[in-house]
């Protein structure tokens, strides 16, 4: 598939899937309200922490090794899932059955299944099926859990546990698409040995990214409270979206980054990256446009009692907003064999981020601190380690300024004329920001050629 259509194929089915991810989130916090949120967010917490903690290493493997047609990992796989996932998994549903904890069983049942289904969304981006892999991990599972959240919701049946379960079905209908699907899997006739190594380094770097992205929100629930913590499984939201943006793009791309860099050229593989870097900031922006201009209106749609958290939220939005429009510099490095790179910014990120947790542990809002601290430390250390590798400003500071200009303008005007919940302005905020980025974006050469290409595919069918 041509790398430019698979990217804004993957960015539409993932804009489909965010706002099918928003309409769950606003149905929950409205339905069971801000804390029973919070409980249902901490123990989603904790089966996806521990999942990037542990297993997710492995699901890397697929892109880093498998973009080769004839490469196979299948013998690497079994015994990993034999000697290793099987017995962990065990091990917490055994401690859960004898503790006679439903949530633990519970959560270890999802976390095994969780893995398969990501494994397997994997192999099929590795292997160039992107559409299958988009639908299933992107979009199906999250259409069932819509679905269910609903049934429940009409039925007064929405308990923690009944919600979890529901969760956790998603994976299972994501497991089922797969199969329909698997049969176009090349299974590849080379077995590829797998140092220890490469799954350490990988791993390593998902066991940052797992205390990054879901620790606040378990520290919040256990410290601050469940409705705290709710309100941190909204920042999560904005977390979800830039991934929305950025996880696609990656598992779109990465494979290609690895071919470029084993085949050692250079060149093509840096305009790949400011093709991905302006074409993100298109979809970057415009989230940004709603809850960074508008945040009072954004946090209403869940709960009026979050609004007045509004300055708390856009201040956090912005630092995660700032960082994801910098491109896949993580998974770029991986791809060109600079885990150590990516793997000592984000540890010092997140010694930089508990650091600040001791110093404001008395605040009420202190894991959300540390996110903001923690992006910024870390999207300066990713800005000057991609620089560093290309031996060249990659991303013009000048350019990345003009692309936020319009947001932090139209955040002034919104606030001085007193439109903070008026719909009408948000649209049309939305939509001067999308075409002020997009414009930026067809000035890019490779994107320009990419879309004459595909034009021209079409116009001789």
């Amino acid at each position: 598939m041509n790398l430019m259509f698979a990217m804004v194929l993957s960015v539409g089915i993932k804009a489909i899937s965010a706002v099918v991810e928003l309409a769950i989130q606003i149905l929950l916090t409205n339905g069971i309200g801000v804390s029973a949120y919070g409980s249902y967010v901490f123990y989603i917490g904790l089966v996806e922490g521990t999942y990037f903690l542990l297993f997710s290493g492995s699901v890397k493997l697929n892109t880093f090794y498998l973009s080769t047609p004839c490469a196979s990992l299948r013998n690497f796989k079994k015994k990993y899932v034999r000697c290793y996932l099987a017995p962990v998994v065990g091990l917490i549903l055994t401690v859960s059955l004898l503790l006679r904890n439903p949530y633990g069983v519970l959560a270890a049942c999802i976390l095994g299944v969780y893995y398969f289904a990501f494994d397997t969304s994997g192999v099929f981006f590795s292997r160039g099926y992107q559409l299958p892999g988009l639908l299933g991990e992107y979009l199906l599972g999250r259409l069932a859990l819509l679905t269910g959240v609903l049934t429940v919701l009409r039925l007064n049946l929405a308990h923690t546990l009944v919600l979890f379960s529901l969760y956790g079905t998603q994976f299972l209908i994501v497991l089922l698409w797969y199969s329909l699907h698997r049969k176009k899997l090349k299974p590849g006739s080379e077995e590829i040995q797998v140092p220890l190594r490469k799954l350490a380094e990988f791993q390593i770097s998902d066991v940052a990214s797992s205390l990054v992205s879901y620790s606040p929100t378990i520290l919040q629930y256990l410290f601050g409270g469940a409705f705290t913590a709710g309100f941190s499984g909204i920042i999560s939201v904005v977390r979800s979206f830039t991934n929305f943006i950025s996880g696609p793009t990656e598992k779109v791309f990465l494979p290609s980054f690895s071919q470029l860099y084993k085949a050692g050229e250079r060149q093509k593989l840096e305009q790949s990256y400011l093709m991905i870097v302006q074409i993100q900031m298109v979809f970057v922006g415009t989230i940004g446009a709603i809850l960074l201009i508008f945040p009072r209106l954004f946090l209403s749609i869940f709960s009026p009692d979050l609004v007045q958290y509004a300055d708390v939220f856009s201040g956090t939005a912005a630092c995660l907003l700032l960082v994801s429009g910098m491109g896949p510099v993580t998974g770029m490095l991986q791809m060109t064999e600079n885990e150590k790179i990516c793997n000592r910014n984000q540890w010092t990120s997140i010694a930089v981020m508990v650091l600040v947790w001791i110093v404001l542990r008395r605040e009420p809002l202190f894991a959300i601190y540390g996110i903001c601290v923690q992006a910024l430390v870390e999207g300066g250390l990713k800005y000057y380690s991609v620089c560093r590798w290309f031996g060249k400003s990659i991303i013009p500071v000048r350019k990345y300024i003009l692309l936020w200009l319009p947001v932090l303008l139209l955040r002034l005007l919104v606030e001085r004329m007193g439109w903070t919940y008026s719909w009408l302005a948000g649209f049309c905020c939305v939509a001067f920001v999308f075409l002020w980025n997009l414009s930026a974006a067809l000035m890019n050469p490779l994107v320009k050629a990419e879309l004459l290409s595909k034009l021209v595919q079409i116009r001789k069918k």
